[in-house]
C-alpha cells in the first residue's frame, strides 16, 4: 500500500499596502525605493527593489526612527552605485 504524503494547506493571502517614502531611482528596469506599510508609521522602513522577475524584493529593513530613515536612504544610495556600476558592466 502506497503512503500518504500530506501537503501543507496553503494560508490566507494578505495584500499589504506601501506608501514610498523615498525613491532613490531606475537603473536598467530596476527601481530602488524606501517604503513603509501604508497607515503604520510606527512600522519599519524598507528598501526595496521593484521589477525584475520577482516584482519585488525586499533588500533591508530599519526602523521608523529617524536615525533609521537616514541608515536607509545611506543603504539605499549605495546600492544604488552597486546597481549602476552591475548595470553598466552587463550591457558591455
Amino acid at each position: 500500500m502506497a503512503d500518504v504524503i500530506q501537503f501543507p494547506q496553503r494560508g490566507e493571502t494578505k495584500t499589504l499596502h506601501f506608501d514610498e517614502r523615498h525613491a532613490f531611482g531606475e537603473i536598467g528596469g530596476l527601481m530602488l525605493s524606501l517604503v513603509q506599510e501604508q497607515g503604520r508609521e510606527d512600522g519599519p522602513v524598507t528598501l526595496v527593489l521593484l521589477g525584475g522577475v520577482d516584482g519585488l524584493f525586499p533588500l533591508e529593513a530599519f526602523e521608523a526612527t529617524k536615525e533609521g530613515f537616514e541608515s536607509a536612504k545611506i543603504a539605499g544610495e549605495i546600492a544604488l552605485r552597486a546597481l549602476a556600476a552591475g548595470h553598466t558592466n552587463w550591457v558591455e
